[in-house]
């Protein structure tokens, strides 16, 4: 089993019946409210990142990083055999999914969701430490972009082409039409998210809507993530649909020649030994000779994105059961070295799956009990004594890894039902074997994508 690396969320009422309750329309007494054609909005714009605290930021930062490690080892421990595929997770995007859900809930299932998320003493401020590091996110690549052309100009060469150069963190909100959705909840998703809610008729065209929403992902992630909520996953039941994609493209900051790039073996996790392209390139990077790993920062264009791959020394899933989220795969290198590196090409995609037994065995339950669950936050006007549940989580996630750079896509679905500097090394580091990767980004730490290649001839479903 592969996980995703984007996150999107569904939510729907729990009873057989549901809320037959007008929309909320700007009009009249609801004048701090408007609907810009089916979405409905606060009428608040996005709060600035300049105005949200450092802190506030690195709160968040620690909390996701802290949940990306434990979703990961609970999603390794669903596989049938220990390093038999590769896996690739975006753990940023299922938090920001997760979170838009998190605004709505009240009680246990709050509670449950904040340890789950690792919120710790954040659970407060976790909106706007959110929307700080999303916005953060958005500024790598026209940044990057911008310091590719002015190198460029420099040396009177040909400029950069801005396709091949993103990274994109949105949001959206799928809910039924007929439902009346608290102004609270609407002002987080407006404030930090920078989203409302999109009124579907799920009760009559659920697939529909499955479609738009499916459309939508695609679209924001250059069509990278296609059909992320499958048929069969929406009912008449469905009520909202909580969604965050990622989009991930950058160039190396030193590309591999591709003159280089030449067939080696790959030895699998099974021992079984098979041809694989390897690019091959040498220079200084940001290294580390650990005791259970080789580690190696690969920095992307702009400088502020990076690739970090570590190298088991002995068996894959060992080392990934030490995992923290300071271990130096997930953190970045404080050494340098001079090292000749020999890393496979690969593209991977997993199709969608669902995170919800390792979001319960981490202690969210309430959430996914048709009884229990209390998302009040999100509607209060639920007639018949109907509930909101969550019924499903679903990822799906993308990496492409070429001498030129890296692209990696993802989606996470939430869906609820309606129920009642030091003296350079001279080192090689030959990526033959297994390996964990992780994309960081390095002003704030953030861990985007993690997983683990055990097959670079591996691309998961068609």
């Amino acid at each position: 089993m592969a996980s995703i690396a984007l996150a999107m969320g569904i939510v729907a009422c729990s009873g057989s019946r549901c809320a037959t309750s007008k929309p909320y329309v700007a009009d009249g007494g609801d004048r701090d409210f408007r609907v810009r054609g089916r979405l409905v909005a606060a009428p608040y714009p996005r709060d600035p990142a300049s105005e949200i605290p450092s802190s506030v930021l690195g709160s968040a930062v620690e909390a996701n990083n802290a949940f990306a490690i434990d979703l990961y080892s609970h999603i390794l421990a669903e596989q049938p055999a220990a390093g038999a595929s590769n896996v690739i997770t975006s753990p940023i995007s299922a938090s920001l999914a997760l979170t838009m859900a998190y605004a709505g809930a009240g009680g246990q299932t709050a509670r449950e969701m904040a340890s789950a998320l690792h919120f710790r003493d954040a659970s407060a401020s976790i909106f706007n430490g959110q929307n700080a590091l999303s916005q953060a996110l958005a500024s790598r690549a026209p940044s990057a972009l911008a310091e590719a052309e002015k190198a460029a100009a420099s040396f009177k060469q040909p400029p950069p082409s801005a396709v091949d150069f993103a990274l994109d963190v949105v949001n959206s909100v799928w809910g039924e039409k007929s439902y009346a959705w608290n102004p609270p909840f609407l002002g987080v998703l407006a404030k930090s998210y920078g989203t409302g809610v999109y009124g579907e008729d799920f009760i009559h065209s659920f697939d529909a809507a499955r479609v738009a929403i499916n459309d939508w992902v695609a679209t924001r992630t250059a069509d990278k993530i296609r059909n992320l909520v499958p048929q069969g996953a929406l009912n008449e039941r469905t009520r909202i649909v909580l969604v965050n994609a990622v989009h991930l493209k950058l160039p190396w900051a030193t590309p591999f020649p591709q003159a280089r790039t030449r067939p080696d073996t790959f030895t699998t996790a099974d021992g079984t030994k098979v041809s694989a392209n390897f690019m091959n390139r040498e220079g200084s990077l940001s290294y580390e000779d650990g005791v259970d790993a080789t580690i190696a920062r690969l920095p992307l264009d702009g400088g502020q994105v990076s690739v970090i791959i570590a190298l088991p020394k002995g068996d894959l899933g060992g080392y990934e059961a030490k995992l923290t989220a300071g271990t130096a795969s997930v953190h970045l290198p404080d050494q340098t070295a001079r090292v000749a590196l020999s890393l496979p090409k690969f593209s991977f995609a997993t199709s969608s799956f669902s995170l919800r037994s390792s979001l319960q065995a981490m202690g969210m339950v309430q959430a996914f009990d048709r009884s229990a669950a209390d998302f009040t936050g999100m509607c209060s006007t639920i007639p018949n004594a109907d509930k909101l549940y969550v019924g499903d989580v679903l990822q799906k996630a993308m990496i492409d890894v070429q001498e030129t750079g890296v692209e990696a896509a993802a989606s996470t679905a939430v869906i609820t039902l309606a129920a009642a500097l030091a003296r350079p090394l001279h080192v090689s580091m030959n990526v033959n074997r297994p390996f964990v990767i992780a994309i960081i980004d390095e002003p704030t730490g953030a861990i985007l994508f993690l997983g683990h290649i055990t097959n670079p001839n591996e691309t998961g479903p068609k």
